[in-house]
């Protein structure tokens, strides 16, 4: 059984989504290289706004990725001191480090959702291609919240003893 069999159905489908977005996300990437190195090899004439294609790609196969790999607790632990620790304050430890990391992705959040607000009030977008940059910044925000939550499902988690929301 995997992790997202023992997901509830509403989250299931979440992390089917976020996964459908990230490669989505890969293959575009994936794409928009294979047509500027061809065209820039082949025939001298490299694909107009690749860099700007990409960094944007790259900005949301990342941030899709965010909460599905909090939710999966696949972020980089370090716990090389736990073994010395009583296995209470380990505990008490991974709740209150999943709670400041809630508040730290809860203010990233809502810093990138002001800045969202801002670049759609001045119409933003690139410099080459004139792709809003608005709609990347809120989807930035929105999936960032949506790893604050998914750290708070944790530290809950944590405190009821169980090690992921799914188990």
């Amino acid at each position: 059984m995997t992790a997202r069999d023992s997901m509830p159905p509403l989250l299931r489908r979440a992390a089917l989504l976020a996964e459908a977005i990230i490669a989505l996300a890969l293959a575009g990437m994936a794409a928009v290289t294979v047509v500027d190195v061809a065209g820039r090899y082949l025939l001298n004439a490299p694909l107009p706004g690749s860099y700007e294609l990409i960094g944007l790609l790259l900005a949301v196969a990342v941030f899709a990725g965010l909460p599905l790999a909090t939710l999966r607790r696949e972020h980089v632990v370090v716990d090389a001191l736990d073994h010395l620790l009583p296995q209470w304050l380990v505990a008490v430890q991974t709740r209150l480090t999943a709670l400041l990391a809630a508040a730290a992705l809860g203010a990233l959040a809502w810093q990138l959702w002001e800045q969202g607000l801002r670049l759609a009030s001045e119409n933003a977008a690139t410099n080459l291609l004139a792709v809003p940059l608005a709609p990347i910044a809120l989807f930035m925000a929105v999936s960032t919240a949506l790893a604050a939550a998914a750290m708070v499902s944790l530290a809950l988690a944590a405190r009821r003893g169980r090690p992921t929301v799914a188990a």
